[in-house]
């Protein structure tokens, strides 16, 4: 099965439903689909695009860029709907061989091939005409008789000749076209979407409908079997798989269904179904310290699990038997979900043993608590005691308790196991807006309308500090490692204030909109927010700086880092999935600096399961000598690289002494018999030249140490060692060691220019003392306090002293003797 979801498609198994092939993500949205075997068709924009499996193989032009808005695959030939024309093209030409213009009063919107019609194709019109034409002479064979209605889709039955006509009011016609004379009639309420039959042996149509119902007819009584309600809005798709008794059907409601008919009254049930958020969700945050699961919560009413990494996982937790209360009282099941989800928290501390999650909803005074071991509502209504309706929601780190705040400034604490009230916090004096408690149960941290951030003690509910801030506070995060709490105001200006002290350490200022969102980062140290200004924004709270941004063309409701730190989670107002953005810095190294607001880049909004494709020129960094530099000139980076690439280039000979086996090898005692020796008196086994050559030879080969020398020739040229550097991070401790034993005298002057540039770039500062050390200790090298270097005296006794000593040094162009006086 695929399905097309914007501006990519998806390959499903039918059988277990499960995700298989995602294809590449489009620049324009995909107007019609259809699959043959491994092959999909996708029209985009007037083309072609023809994919085996997920991978593009060719493309063919239509020579317009309108759009085709139906296909239809047949032998050779594809078919579409383009405008008031249908295009042929041919797959094995690659290219358009065809047109039919039926003319622009016939408004062409439907074809279908009617089965054993050699060369033939049937078209519907907006005009309630219908037309058979012969595409291979490229005529009209036969018009049929105008309906009242337009037509809006064709549909094959088992029987030969017997077409299934769908009309704009509901009509639904089979219609004999060798005769052309109608059979039978029905009716349903709204536009007819989709007609199928039954090929299983029993005489039965399903027709769906812009509701989202599907009816089933009965063929031979000629009535309605059921009217089944499918999906919460359109229902674009609907076909019995061949000689089963298992329906499709697919809606706009962002979900795949498959039902089985094997009750005897004839109504199906759902066997599997695939389906997501249909309206776009509003809160995000990631469940669990892997990072695997997200929950969010959207406009229509649910909350949703996803995984991150096994798609199948993907489920809605159940508010209970409402589709049984909708049949009951005879209502819509939206109108029997919870309201809208305003706020929501979660803790998997003590998700085994009783409910875990917690919502607020719009304008509703009950806190409704979730199983996620359950995947299903809980069994308590947390109420306040002032009846108001809830604003703000927060579960301990221990998981036992729960904190209500109120549209009154009123917090409420409740025990999760038992939902029975506890205590209250009294002191705002408008809505709380965002509640927080540290990872000790010490500390209870709230903000609210009224301007201020109140630290309340964990227990007896006594108010310990009240911070007044400039103005309302929006938002509340706690980093609980750091103790640093970030507060979002409606001045749009980020304030992280040290719970401990109290003080406000840090200001970010920089979103030209409302900031809807702020989440911290795994290790503590960045801080992302999004806003209304339509970008996300990172923060550095060492440098104080924002280090990264970016542009997005809808606007991003909410974000949520991913405990491990390697996706950041965003929901946008125009979309109904979760889109995730990779964490470069968790698989390369990404210099920290200074970013400026022109610097700011709009990438390409990713599909699903699909990696955002940047330009080179976007992901790469701009290697100048000024982005090269360290943040500030009172800091210093260290290398990304692990502590045995530098620390083991010092105990190397500790190492080797250590590995050394305890005694040498052994010879065998009896050479194998196979093995040729010498016609001699004493014989030898014979060695071929090469094996001669293998054991004399065991010095270094002076090519492997040309690349490297030749880089720190042309850094001291240049005066830029970069490159060097990056050669000498790429090799083992051991080839390092080897290539500074082996380094020609007239490079040492050249090392530790190298050497000083890189402690001036304050670049990979304890690589570069680890390759100094290195160096000195393998040549002997002393270092006096003007910066000459000297090794040690040619011939000197260690016991020996004298007022002068003679050394071999290193003048820059070449080795010359320096006398120095003690």
């Amino acid at each position: 099965m695929a399905s097309s979801i914007g501006k990519c498609f998806q390959i499903y198994g039918a059988e277990k439903m499960n995700l298989l092939f995602v294809g590449e993500m489009l620049e324009h949205n995909i107007d019609a689909l259809v699959t043959f075997k491994e092959l999909v068709f996708a029209s985009v924009q007037g083309t072609i695009l023809v994919y085996e499996r997920a991978k593009r193989v060719y493309e063919m032009q239509s020579g317009s860029q309108e759009e085709i808005h139906s296909l239809l695959l047949l032998g050779s030939l594809l078919f579409g709907v383009q405008g008031a024309n249908l295009v042929i093209f041919d797959l094995e030409s690659q290219q358009l061989v065809n047109s039919i213009s039926p003319g622009d009063a016939f408004g062409l919107s439907v074809i279908m091939h009617p089965s054993t019609y050699v060369n033939k194709i049937l078209i519907g019109g907006s005009n309630a005409a219908m037309q058979l034409w012969n595409f291979k002479n490229m005529k009209m064979l036969y018009q049929f008789k105008n309906y009242h209605s337009p037509i809006t889709c064709l549909s094959q039955s088992p029987s030969i000749d017997v077409v299934a006509i769908g009309l704009l009011d509901g009509t639904i016609i089979l219609h004999n076209i060798k005769a052309d004379r109608e059979i039978m009639r029905f009716q349903q309420e709204q536009k007819v979407t989709a007609i199928t039959f039954r090929t299983d042996g029993l005489h039965v149509m399903a027709s769906a409908s812009m509701s989202g119902d599907v009816a089933l007819w009965d063929l031979e009584e000629r009535r309605l079997i059921h009217l089944l309600r499918a999906h919460e809005s359109s229902v674009h798709t609907c076909l019995f798989f061949s000689g089963m008794n298992v329906l499709l059907t697919a809606g706009a409601d962002n979900a795949i269904k498959q039902w089985i008919f094997d009750a005897l009254d004839g109504v199906p049930r759902l066997l599997k179904f695939r389906s997501g958020h249909y309206k776009p969700p509003t809160t995000v945050k990631h469940y669990g310290a892997d990072g695997q699961m997200i929950l969010s919560a959207g406009q229509d009413k649910a909350l949703r699990l996803f995984s991150v990494i096994r798609d199948a996982q993907n489920t809605e937790l159940s508010q209970g038997s409402i589709e049984k209360k909708s049949k009951k009282y005879g209502s819509q099941v939206e109108d029997l979900k919870l309201k809208h989800i305003v706020q929501f928290d979660c803790n998997p501390a003590k998700q085994r043993d009783w409910d875990n999650i917690i919502t607020c909803h719009t304008n509703e005074s009950a806190v409704k608590t979730w199983s996620f071991q359950r995947k299903a509502i809980g069994k308590h209504t947390l109420t306040p005691q002032d009846g108001s309706p809830v604003k703000s929601v927060c579960l301990s780190s221990c998981g036992n308790f729960c904190f209500i705040g109120t549209q009154q400034g009123r917090i409420d604490k409740f025990n999760m196991q038992s939902g029975i009230y506890r205590q209250s916090y009294v002191h705002h004096t408008k809505p709380v807006t965002s509640l927080v408690c540290d990872n000790v149960n010490k500390l209870l941290i709230s903000s609210s309308l009224d301007a201020t951030i109140l630290f309340w003690t964990f227990n007896q509910t006594k108010l310990l500090h009240t911070l007044q801030m400039p103005e309302p506070v929006s938002h509340l995060t706690l980093g609980q490692e750091s103790r640093l709490l970030a507060a979002v105001c409606d001045d749009m200006i980020i304030r992280v204030i040290d719970i401990d002290t109290h003080k406000i350490v840090r200001l970010f200022a920089g979103h030209t909109n409302r900031i809807t969102s702020i989440t911290f980062s795994p290790d503590e140290r960045w801080i992302i927010t999004c806003a209304l200004d339509g970008t996300v924004r990172t923060w550095d709270l060492p440098s104080g700086h924002m280090i990264d941004a970016f542009r997005l063309p809808d606007l991003v409701t909410s974000i949520s880092m991913s405990p491990t730190g390697d996706f950041l989670a965003t929901t946008h107002v125009n979309h109904v999935g979760i889109f995730l953005w990779a964490n470069r810095s968790q698989y390369e190294n990404v210099p920290i600096r200074k970013l400026d607001v022109d610097e700011i880049r709009t990438p390409l909004m990713p599909a699903v399961g699909q990696v955002e494709q940047q330009e080179e020129e976007d992901i790469q960094v701009q290697e100048t000598e000024q982005q090269w530099m360290a943040i500030q000139d009172d800091m210093i980076n260290f290398s990304m690289l692990p502590k045995s690439r530098w620390q083991n280039l010092l105990s190397l000979e500790a190492i080797k002494k250590r590995n050394k086996p305890v005694e040498p090898p052994k010879e065998p005692e009896k050479a194998p018999f196979f093995l040729q020796t010498t016609a001699e008196a004493v014989p030898k086994f014979v060695m071929h030249e090469e094996e001669r050559e293998t054991k004399k030879t065991r010095v270094f080969d002076p090519k492997a140490i040309t690349e490297l020398s030749n880089a720190l020739v042309e850094g001291s040229e240049t005066g830029v060692y970069k490159q060097f550097f990056e050669m000498l991070k790429n090799m083992s401790p051991s080839a390092i060691d080897a290539e500074l034993r082996l380094l020609e005298p007239h490079l040492f002057s050249s090392f530790m220019q190298a050497i000083i540039y890189q402690l001036d770039t304050k670049h990979d500062y304890e690589l570069t003392l680890a390759y100094l050390l290195a160096f000195c200790k393998v040549s002997e090298l002393m270092v006096d306090p003007c910066g000459h270097s000297y090794q040690e005296p040619i011939g000197r006794d260690a016991n020996a002293a004298g007022e002068n000593e003679t050394f071999v040094g290193d003048s820059g162009e070449g080795s010359d003797v320096r006398t120095l006086s003690r």
